[in-house]
């Protein structure tokens, strides 16, 4: 298979919203299954295009795409195509070849998804700045008053009718994140409880009050979700505490805790001024 076709197989994962790894084999001494440049690439689905040269050296490039996808950052790998003599920043092989690579492993992530649960007051502004950010944009809403491509012309889909039916329509991806504020208690509460059972990976966040919040974790815990395993990616109440008012102050709140959350940042979040 070409470059030129790992490169497209790439760009098409990417287009789904999957992260890819680029494996490219950098450096290599004594004798290997691949030169210099060899490429290849590995989905986060875990699917992957080209070849290294097989077998056992190709089994630990894929291992560390992954672990490189997950952490999403590039890494250097040397591989010792041997199992004696091994350099000591080299990974040991049963191989016989007897030489060492060396690949590079780049992470390609696509632009994240946001799925927009609510259409109003909120959503409008929230939905404006994701799109200005370089967001995808998704809207969900009941009211095709409020969804629709009018109100959000960058939308890449907006889907009205009952909430949790249209979510079900969606195919979730590694690049998703989620914001819950339609408004309606019993909606949000479904739609919550269909991201965190139904397969979705990405962080949510619930636009409510402390209240609302501790009412739906404990109805959450009532119907058998296990609440450690999605706390660490489900925000509610929504935003960072910048003393927001209005609609517009509120989304940026919630999307600056988006960032915040994207780029790994400490928290508390401080500010940045000297004096």
């Amino acid at each position: 298979m070409s470059d030129v076709e790992v490169l497209k197989w790439a760009l098409e994962e990417i287009s789904r919203g999957n992260r890819v790894a680029l494996i490219t084999i950098i450096g290599k001494e004594g004798s290997g299954p691949r030169d210099v440049g060899a490429l290849m690439a590995v989905s986060s689905t875990g699917s992957k295009c080209g070849t290294i040269g097989g077998g056992e050296v190709e089994s630990i490039l894929v291992r560390e795409a992954l672990s490189a996808i997950r952490e999403k950052k590039p890494r250097r790998v040397k591989i010792a195509l041997r199992p004696e003599n091994v350099p000591e920043d080299a990974i040991r092989t049963s191989m016989m070849c007897g030489g060492v690579i060396e690949a590079f492993i780049n992470v390609l992530t696509p632009k994240p998804r946001l799925i927009l649960i609510g259409a109003g007051h909120v959503g409008k502004p929230l939905g404006d700045l994701a799109s200005m950010l370089g967001f995808r944009v998704v809207v969900l809403d009941k009211n095709p008053q409020l969804a629709s491509k009018e109100r959000y012309p960058y939308a890449e889909s907006v889907i009205t009718g009952d909430i949790v039916e249209s979510l079900s329509k969606l195919e979730f991806t590694d690049s998703d994140v989620a914001v819950i504020a339609y408004g309606e208690v019993e909606s949000d509460y479904q739609a919550l409880k269909y991201l965190v059972t139904r397969g979705f990976k990405g962080h949510i966040w619930a636009l409510c009050s402390r209240r609302r919040a501790q009412w739906m974790l404990e109805r959450l815990i009532a119907e058998g979700v296990d609440i450690e395993s999605i706390k660490s990616r489900v925000h509610m109440p929504a935003g960072l505490d910048i003393g927001s008012e209005t609609p517009a102050e509120i989304a940026v709140s919630i999307v600056a805790e988006i960032i915040c959350e994207m780029r790994g940042c400490e928290k508390p979040v401080k500010s940045l001024s000297l004096i």
